[in-house]
């Protein structure tokens, strides 16, 4: 690295350095070093100084002298990684506020680490943004369900447990029963709250490593994983049977629903997810034809 006089930087330019760092949003903290080890506060800009809540009293003082014994060792160990990387290297900082630095060491003629230069960000909103965005491409909006990217993820996960432990999977399409009469009786915010109360019942009939996903209208999604028999696929559907059988209260509006329901069981009736979906779609069909309000495990004879 390009041998590089910081002290001498900034007396000769001192007031452009200084201007500089003044208006910089970014925080900055130019620290000197001590035998590679220890380090001191030189420069710090207006946004580093509100930040880390230190102001120009800590210059010359080492960060353990100006710093809360935690806070410190945590910065000391940046630095020092900096030096021992001998490049610049990033760092991310989680807590309430979310901080992304930057440290580059900074050299001199005899290529002696004399200095780490620290320029670091707030990224708390750039984060929960991007938490939020990748939230949203495994979850249904309106339900706050997997969705059938997330569905497709965790099926790949069960037939791989399946096939180690020797259990089976289950996969139940739903479909509710004349779903369309609720929107054209009562118009869709009535039906969008439905399904959020509909995804709640779903979910209190399952177990915690089960997963209930929606597709898209009123088409969900069980699977259930680790299963001994197919009568454990049978008693949850019941079980969603019989909890759709309660009354439904949406605002001013009473009513009553049934569903209809197609299984189909790994390894029983696929060897990946599209065809586990696939054959429990044919299932639902069956059971639709068969009456509603009711379930059918899936037969390739029908």
């Amino acid at each position: 690295m390009r041998p590089f006089d910081v002290e001498n930087l900034i007396n000769k330019y001192g007031d452009v350095v200084s201007s500089f760092f003044q208006y910089m949003p970014d925080m900055v903290f130019l620290m000197s070093v001590e035998e590679g080890t220890r380090f001191r506060y030189v420069l710090m800009n207006p946004s580093a100084m509100q930040a880390s809540g230190l102001t120009e009293a800590a210059y010359g003082k080492l960060i353990e002298e100006v710093n809360l014994p935690e806070k410190a060792e945590n910065l000391n160990s940046m630095y020092r990684k900096a030096i021992k990387e001998g490049k610049p290297c990033y760092h991310t900082n989680y807590g309430e506020v979310i901080g992304e630095s930057l440290l580059t060491p900074i050299y001199n003629s005899e290529g002696v680490c004399t200095h780490v230069l620290t320029v670091a960000r707030d990224i708390t909103e750039r984060k929960l943004l991007e938490d939020k965005l990748e939230y949203l491409a495994y979850h249904d909006v309106l339900t706050g369900l997997p969705n059938r990217r997330l569905l497709q993820d965790r099926m790949k996960q069960a037939m791989s447990q399946a096939r180690r432990t020797g259990s089976l999977a289950a996969v139940l399409y739903l479909d509710c029963d004349y779903f369309k009469d609720i929107n054209d009786t009562w118009g869709h915010e009535v039906g969008d709250e439905f399904l959020r109360s509909l995804a709640k019942r779903l979910s209190s009939c399952v177990r915690d490593n089960d997963t209930v996903a929606r597709l898209g209208g009123d088409e969900f999604v069980l699977l259930l994983t680790a299963l001994e028999s197919p009568e454990e696929a049978s008693k949850v559907a019941k079980r969603v049977l019989a909890t759709l059988q309660k009354p439904w209260e949406i605002g001013q509006h009473h009513f009553s629903l049934t569903m209809s329901i197609g299984i189909a069981l790994y390894p029983k009736d696929g060897a990946d997810s599209a065809s586990l979906l696939r054959n429990a779609d044919a299932a639902l069909y069956q059971s639709k034809k068969s009456g509603r309000n009711q379930y059918r495990f899936y037969s390739p004879t029908e």
